[in-house]
């Protein structure tokens, strides 16, 4: 405290300045704060306050600092689009699409284009963006956000070189980092999107888009487990956040303490957020609530037909409350699609027992031919490996697994490979080994089984004999002889 006593207001600016080129914002409104009480009308104070607050989010209070510093006749170079941006923070959209296009600068534009979509007149925001890319200024946020807009309205290509331009106008920028990440994110390139995600969280620290951002990356690839310190610095920071909320809820129910996640999600119970009802709804009917569980249920199912976890969860409250017949209707239309599992099958033949209609399950299953369910179940599995969701990988290929036997090499492979990047060596290495017998000539199921072998550290030497076949199967394939090369160093 002393020492803080001895720092000049010159000090203290300038340490402001450093956290604010530093991007840690809270910093530099503490700094800001102690200045402006000991002269409120510090011009320079004022200006990075009203910079920080823009950067926090505080469109009221910008404006309200902008009309302060207007009345002591102090006008930043820039104290129109520093307004623009204060109302469409605020979600003043009138008045930030009138501002925004007095500006007709390209952040202008862009402020003018963001605002035409929350009054939904897309077209006027679409020219906006557009006729932005000619206008003078930086263009940075307006390519990221031009690109945010593309891929909502489903031009993919045209968004991810929207976003392209907005890295190398500001590569460290925080929308160009963002706007990177969704389009990537949207594409399915997870990994990719990760990246972004990281640096983004990296440079600009106190940014709730990055950090949640980041984290919900981690959890749509399987790795919640990996963002346990990331959700509680953010529990921290926003402890009453109802995303940082969910987020707690979700890594608790991966440990299965359901009574936590009850407690958590019980003040948010009434949430808009599907994904918080969904999980609350689980946590009842873990906790033996069904009958607590079943209307939330039956209302999400209702509002949205698509949502399978939903389905499933109705449909085993309905049998717990035991009725059948509600709960085969709810099963039904899932058991015999293409996303149906062996579970759901189950219970969908449970439930038509209870209530005599067998026969109505043999109907339904013999128009929905089972190869169709495989080759959903197939693009869906290839699908996670790609964008390396591994446990969703895992789940789609064992149940591939279930319908097809261990018939099929490139399967077992996959699970092999799937199983590998989660830890679970040994169980990888069975499978290997069993996709190795079926396909002793396949390039990658010989490098897969090798690879692991040499990993392992089980059989190095017959592992580093496979690499080499495979090798010489496949010579142009890069990561064959990658691992071989690294085997040899191990050898």
């Amino acid at each position: 405290m002393l020492t803080g006593c001895d720092v000049s207001p010159e000090e203290r600016l300038a340490r402001a300045q450093q956290a604010f080129e530093e991007h840690r914002f809270s910093a530099t409104r503490l700094d800001l704060g102690t200045l402006l009480q000991a002269d409120e009308n510090d011009p320079q104070a004022l200006e990075l306050l009203v910079r920080t607050q823009l950067m926090l989010g505080d469109g009221v209070g910008a404006e309200a600092t902008l009309t302060r510093m207007d009345g002591l006749g102090i006008r930043p170079a820039d104290h129109q689009e520093l307004l623009a941006e204060a109302f469409i923070i605020q979600g003043a959209l009138a008045s930030a699409a009138a501002a925004g296009e007095a500006l007709a600068t390209a952040n202008g534009l862009r402020i003018a284009a963001l605002a035409y979509i929350g009054l939904g007149e897309s077209d006027a925001a679409r020219d906006a963006f557009y006729r932005g890319l000619d206008a003078d200024g930086d263009r940075s946020r307006l390519y990221a956000d031009y690109a945010r807009f593309a891929a909502l309205n489903g031009d993919l290509s045209r968004a991810r070189s929207l976003a392209r331009q907005a890295l190398e106008a500001d590569p460290d920028g925080l929308d160009p980092l963002l706007a990177s990440a969704d389009i990537a994110q949207t594409a399915g390139a997870y990994p990719q999107a990760l990246k972004y995600y990281e640096q983004a969280h990296a440079s600009w620290p106190e940014s709730r888009a990055a950090l949640l951002g980041r984290i919900g990356m981690l959890g749509d690839m399987g790795k919640m487990q990996d963002a346990r310190d990331l959700v509680s610095d953010a529990a921290r920071r926003m402890p009453n956040d109802p995303d940082v909320i969910y987020l707690q809820a979700r890594l608790a129910a991966d440990d299965g303490d359901w009574t936590r996640v009850r407690t958590l999600l019980q003040p948010i119970e009434d949430s808009e957020d599907t994904r918080t009802q969904q999980l609350y709804a689980r946590s009842l009917l873990e906790l033996d609530l069904p009958e607590q569980a079943l209307p939330k249920l039956t209302a999400i199912v209702r509002r949205s037909p698509q949502a399978v976890e939903a389905r499933r969860a109705l449909a085993d409250a309905q049998m717990a409350l035991g009725d059948a017949g509600a709960a085969f209707d709810t099963i039904g239309p899932l058991a015999i699609s293409a996303n149906g599992t062996p579970g759901d099958i189950a219970l969908y033949r449970k439930a038509a027992d209870r209530t005599g209609r067998a026969g109505q399950v043999a109907a339904a299953f013999a128009n929905a031919p089972p190869e169709r369910r495989i080759a959903a179940l197939l693009a869906q599995a290839d699908a996670d490996m790609r964008a390396q969701r591994w446990p969703a990988a895992i789940a789609a290929y064992e149940q591939l697994r279930r319908w097809t036997g261990d018939s099929n090499a490139m399967v077992l492979n996959n699970i092999a490979y799937a199983k590998s990047r989660t830890g679970q060596t040994a169980q990888a290495l069975s499978h290997a080994r069993a996709a190795l017998k079926l396909a002793p000539d396949n390039a990658s199921v010989i490098d897969t089984a090798g690879w692991l072998m040499v990993q392992s550290g089980q059989d190095r030497a017959r592992g580093l004999q496979l690499l080499e076949k495979a090798a010489r199967l496949a010579p142009d394939n890069a990561d064959i002889a990658e691992h071989l090369k690294q085997a040899r160093k191990r050898s």
